[in-house]
């Protein structure tokens, strides 16, 4: 701090007290159980120290007495706490957990102190704090005394503010330190550098792979519109009026209806019609903007905008609108609205409310007007003028020459060019990047009149509408839509948000078409509906056979045929067909009985005349002989070659009814399902058995048998359930299927089953049905698109690319078998109104429902915006209330009441779930807050049990911390005694008296080159070892000086003396507690690599590595150090010495690690060299000899000793060989 310039310290003081007031705000406005007011403070203060903590902590309560007038008189908290903190910084408190833990108490106890006689004073004792004033009251209610409770609210707030406060801070030097620590660690550093380099590549690829998969998505296949399903809607099904003039979606996927009626609000449920608008009582136009704004249009009030269903703005003629009746309304970019009215065109801005900015007279009548993408605006007058527009201005004006034909709609294409409609059934094509009108085509529409408008989908799709139906141009051309009756007036167009399309038409209602799953085969070409018995493929067109006779359509299904086929089985009720491996069409019919057609139209009958069963054909197949097999209500034959080789009659006696179904087994038995009589089992033309109700048949009426793809066992279909026949002849009855009144079985594959039945396509799977158990299941109903029933006792027919035809009562219809589930919707929630005790709430805005108190009914209105063709299951949960999910299905979804909900904080669910009510699909989550006192709310009881843990936490450990710190005391006093005692040994000889002060420095050097600690304890491990290697000669101090200063050899017993150190040192130190391993480098410090070392003969890796570094530290120091005895050694010579003890006398990785600290100029021996020759040179010449004498003599000796340790060695390595 010192170093820091003014400027800079004014920054600092101006940072910490906007931390102090953020931090308040932020803990008034999220009501949080602390003040968040001092951080700044403690921060300062620790940093700057207790005078500027205090300018900070006055300054941050005197900026939020301008919020809080009250906060200037907490400001002598503020300034003590900045005290506190600088003061206990100064002292080094916080260089221990104690220190912190000290310091956060006497904050507590100081804010205590001064806080609640303030309490007193201006609030009744009342601390100003939700939670604080919570715990009061709680404690009141309870019958404590008032000051007893002030105190406690207070400490509540106190304890949990400064402990934090005071812990970030101390937190944050921590952190600090640490990263200090660690940015000395280049290895550690470099591999989290790299991780996060490699963190951010995955990023950058996550981020640029996001367009990609964006755009993915974002294709599509091309549809067929005639393939959807379409309703419409009118005075007899819930539109009123039974007219639309226009139709909008809002942004929450609401759907509005402007009709001469008025307004109807539609949600995919109800039509409601909103009058409660007064402004609004007709509507002609509707626009929703890029706000969500909707502008009503409307005959005689003008113009109405709402926001959330609310008009917030009427615009007339009283107001400046040239007419209250407007026709037309759109923004162009720039945006400028354009409001068509029958007088002329105003231009509107929205600044600070509606302005006109211009009116064109010109433009009058203008029912139809588009906007680009460039601020052109275009419409078409009453006349059908075309008129160009740009920034409030006509451009330029364009009327077709031929007064038979005039412009009538206009609309953008997404490339920017204008496409016209007129009144005829032609659409002009105009380039319009000049400002002018530049023709491009003209396009003709077939079999439209009077073009009303132009929509563009997202996809480019082009739709037409007309006075005589709909039609769209793709990028497959142009397509009419077979709207049956719906195909006059159709005016305007909405695609929503599920992809569903709308059609207004003036005189007919509105009109939807909704993809599905199902495919109307009758609606989508306008063929008349028929009861559907059968359907087969022949002559490349699919052949359906009616109650009224043949239809026959294209492989496209596109459009009717009619042939000699259809004029010959014209008013015959058809049961049943098939076509055989000839090629030729067998037709069952009631009246003439089996009738065979060959392609070239060749005809061959079947019936009493000529020996079959009669005219009253029910069932025909193929055998895999080749023979035809065709049953009726009297008898079973047997058909080859054009003849009837046999028939069973009912009369013979074994079969007494109809024969409904045949199926043939692997091994050609012959299953003949009968109405009442059971199975026959047929073999080589007889009835060979009968399977009965006494065999296990739920049923006598046998309405089909299918072959199991999996066994050789067979499924039945009864009147009133499902049997399965086993390979063994064993019948059982499959109880667990859903349902009873079924008609026929489709094999998928051999895993999945489609049941047909009354109430629609059961998908289940096969291994589920058979074996018994608990059945998961599918069902495509009405609810999934199939508008219609499926025939009883009908056939069904695969085309082998996906579609199944289904014969039902209206029709065909096709459902595609791999993508029936495929096309899943999103769905739009929300809740349309909220009432509390009756009373409706304003429309949510910020998504929470706020209860208040004393509310005792909450009536919640969810509302699922769906308009597909699928009725979906809806769920709702009241996280915190309700114990399971309610599951409904959307129609029967309705409003949700809770009665007397406890105070707290709940989440309502609406969600969207699966066909099974398993899987949530969709879910929105709505906030609802009943509100209540605080200390009734669960949380409020957990925090502040909590918070008296952790003060009983706290004052216990302080207490026992406090002896412990005492008895530390006594301690250190101990340790600091012995390092005293270390220090008095170098006293001894002032030329050795930093010795052990260079040993530590070498032995920490050396280790840090070693690289020989892990990361995160190096800095303590290296602090260890050079307060050890300073230690490590504490054993001298029991040697005495005639033996330690002896000049020449030691006799034995003063070597043995001179030996002893290390263990007299260890024995010092055994109980030293303020240097860890310090034992280690005094015992071992003079142990030999190679085992021949003192005291204990360790070997390699047995030797401390502590000791292994302060050996190689002290013969390196004391080589280069002058004694009383001698001169320091040569540099040569004290490395070569080093290198030679090598693996034997030192650690190798230790030595390895000196020397690379020599070569690197870390360990300067050059340096060293002058120091010691230094020392020499400031002695006398009498000490000069006599040292010269010593040296001589010592060298003697050790050249001796080396010469015996040579000679040792050789007769060691002898004795080895």
């Amino acid at each position: 701090m010192k170093t820091w310039k003014t400027r800079k310290i004014i920054l600092f003081i101006a940072m910490c007290i906007f931390m102090n007031v953020g931090g308040k705000l932020l803990s008034v406005r999220l009501e949080l159980p602390i003040w968040a007011d001092s951080f700044g403070t403690a921060l300062c203060a620790y940093v700057a120290g207790p005078v500027c903590g205090a300018i900070v902590g006055l300054a941050g309560n005197l900026a939020y007495s301008m919020v809080n007038s009250l906060s200037a008189a907490y400001s002598i908290t503020s300034i003590a706490l900045g005290i506190i903190v600088g003061m206990a910084a100064k002292r080094k408190w916080f260089d221990q957990f104690y220190g912190f833990m000290k310091a956060a108490s006497l904050a507590v106890l100081t804010a205590l102190v001064v806080s609640v006689p303030i309490n007193f004073i201006f609030s009744k004792g009342y601390t100003g704090n939700k939670w604080g004033d919570g715990l009061i009251e709680y404690l009141l209610d309870k019958g404590w005394p008032v000051a007893i409770s002030a105190i406690l609210g207070q400490l509540a707030i106190e304890f949990a503010d400064k402990v934090l406060t005071i812990a970030t801070v101390y937190v944050v030097i921590l952190i600090r330190q640490i990263s200090k620590k660690r940015a000395r660690n280049k290895t550690f550093m470099q591999g989290n550098t790299a991780s996060s380099a490699i963190i951010l590549a995955l990023a950058s690829l996550l981020v640029l792979s996001a367009p990609f998969k964006s755009k993915a998505a974002g294709l599509s296949e091309s549809n067929d519109y005639n393939d959807y399903v379409q309703n419409v809607y009118s005075s007899n099904n819930g539109l009123p009026c039974g007219e639309a003039n226009d139709i909008a979606q809002t942004n929450d996927g609401v759907l509005w209806i402007g009709t001469y009626a008025g307004l109807y609000r539609y949600n995919g449920k109800e039509f409601r019609w909103i009058d409660d608008y007064e402004s609004v009582k007709n509507v002609n136009c509707l626009y929703v903007d890029e706000e969500g704004r909707m502008w009503i249009g409307t005959n005689d009030n003008g113009l109405s905008i709402t926001i959330r269903e609310e008009i917030v703005n009427v615009l007339d003629s009283t107001s400046g609108l040239p007419s209250n009746s407007v026709r037309s309304i759109i923004r162009g970019t720039d945006g400028f609205y354009y409001v068509g009215t029958t007088s002329s065109m105003q231009i509107i801005v929205m600044n600070n409310g509606l302005k006109a900015v211009n009116t064109l007279p010109e433009v009058n009548y203008a029912d139809s007007i588009t906007a680009d993408e460039n601020g052109h605006v275009a419409a078409i007058a009453s006349d059908g003028r075309l008129f160009l527009m740009k920034g409030g201005n006509i451009l330029s004006k364009l009327q077709l020459p031929d007064g038979s034909e005039i412009f009538n709609c206009c609309a953008f294409a997404p490339d920017g060019t204008l496409m016209v409609g007129t009144s005829t059934n032609e659409i002009y094509c105009y380039d319009i990047s000049g400002e002018d009108f530049n023709q491009i085509k003209v396009m003709t529409c077939q079999e439209a009149n009077n073009i009303n408008s132009l929509n563009y989908l997202n996809d480019g799709t082009l739709f037409i509408t007309s006075d005589s139906g709909i039609s769209y141009l793709d990028e497959g051309g142009y397509h009419r839509i077979n709207t049956n009756e719906f195909n006059n007036s159709i005016d305007n167009m909405l695609c929503d948000y599920q992809g569903n399309l709308w059609f207004t038409s003036s005189r007919l209602g509105l009109l939807r078409l909704s993809k599905s799953p199902f495919k109307d085969v009758y609606g989508a070409i306008g063929m008349e509906r028929q009861v559907v018995n059968t359907i087969v493929s022949w002559k490349n067109s699919y052949y359906i056979g009616t109650d009224k006779g043949l239809d026959v359509v294209d492989k496209a299904c596109r459009r009717e045929i009619e042939n000699s086929f259809t004029e010959a089985l014209d008013g015959k009720r058809i049961r049943c067909m098939y076509v055989d491996a000839d090629d030729h069409l067998w037709v069952c019919t009631y009246g003439n009985g089996l009738m065979e057609f060959a392609e070239n139209g060749e005809v061959w009958n079947y019936n009493a005349d000529n020996g079959s069963f009669g005219n009253r054909a029910r069932i025909v197949t193929g055998l895999s002989d080749g023979t035809i097999l065709a049953a009726g209500d009297s008898g079973i034959s047997y058909i080859k070659n054009h003849k009837v080789e046999r028939t069973i009659r009912n009369e013979d006696g074994l079969v007494n009814s109809m024969i409904l179904t045949l199926t043939e087994q692997s091994d050609g038995t012959i299953l003949a399902g009968t109405d009442g009589d059971g199975i026959a089992v047929l073999k080589n033309g007889e009835i060979a058995d009968m399977i009965t109700r006494e065999d296990g048949l739920s049923s006598g009426v046998i309405l089909r048998t299918i072959k199991d793809p999996k066994s050789d066992g067979v499924f039945i279909v009864t009147s009133n359930s499902l049997c399965f026949l086993e390979p063994d002849g064993s019948v059982s009855i499959l109880d667990k299927f859903p349902y009873f009144n079924n008609y026929d079985i489709w094999v998928k594959d051999e895993d999945t089953l489609f049941v047909m039945s009354s109430a629609g396509i059961y998908v289940v799977e096969r291994d589920d049905l058979v074996t018994g158990g608990e059945i998961a299941w599918e069902l495509l109903d009405a609810k999934r698109g199939l508008g219609t029933s499926l025939t009883a006792n009908s056939w069904n027919y695969y085309n082998g690319n996906g579609e199944l035809f289904l014969p039902c009562d209206t029709g065909a219809y096709i459902i595609d078998v791999e993508k029936y589930n495929s096309d899943v919707r999103s769905y739009r929630m929300q809740l349309a109104s909220v009432k509390l005790d009756g009373v409706v709430q304003p429309p949510l805005k910020t998504g929470e429902i706020t209860v208040g108190q004393g509310v005792n009914r909450v009536e919640l209105a969810p509302e699922i915006l769906n308009y597909t063709i699928q009725e979906p299951y809806v769920g709702y949960f009241l996280e915190g209330y309700d114990t399971q999910w309610t599951i409904v299905h959307q129609n029967a979804l309705n409003n949700i009441i809770y009665v007397n909900l406890p105070a707290g904080n709940y989440k309502f669910h609406l969600a969207i779930f699966d066909s099974a009510g398993d899987k949530v699909l969709e879910e929105r989550k709505f906030d609802l807050v009943k509100e209540g006192e605080i200390y009734e709310q669960p949380g409020f009881i957990i925090y502040m049990l909590l918070l008296l843990s952790l003060f009983l936490i706290w004052f216990t450990w302080m207490i026992v911390q406090r002896q412990i710190n005492r008895q530390q005391i006594k301690i250190n006093m101990a340790n600091e005694t012995v390092m005293a005692i270390a220090n008095a040994v170098d006293a001894k000889d002032v030329r050795t008296s930093q010795h052990s002060s260079r040993v530590a420095e070498y032995s920490e050097l050396i280790a840090r080159e070693m690289d020989c600690f892990k990361w995160w304890k190096k800095d303590k491990e290296l602090a260890n070892l050079k307060k050890a290697a300073q230690m490590h000669d504490i054993g001298k101090i029991a040697i005495p000086d005639g033996v330690l200063n002896k000049v020449g050899r030691l006799d034995d017993d003063e070597y043995a003396k001179m030996k002893s150190h290390v263990i007299s040192g260890a024995e010092i130190l055994k109980d030293f507690t303020l240097v860890e391993h310090v034992w280690d480098g005094t015992r071992y410090h003079h142990e030999r690599y190679d085992g021949k070392g003192y005291p204990d003969g360790l070997k390699g890796d047995e030797i401390p590595l502590y000791g292994r570094i302060i050996s190689v530290a002290d013969a390196f120091d004391a080589m280069t150090s002058n004694r009383v005895y001698r001169n320091h050694m040569d540099n040569d010579y004290v490395i070569n010495e080093i290198k030679r003890g090598r693996g034997t006398q030192f650690d190798p990785d230790a030595v390895d690690a000196f020397l690379r600290l020599v070569d690197k100029g870390v360990i300067d021996l050059e340096k060293i060299y002058a120091q010691k020759s230094q020392e020499i040179h400031g002695m006398g010449a009498d000490h000069d000899k006599e040292l010269a004498r010593r040296v001589e003599e010592d060298k003697k000796i050790q050249e001796a000793q080396m010469k015996q340790s040579e000679e040792d060695s050789s007769k060691e390595k002898g004795a080895d060989e």
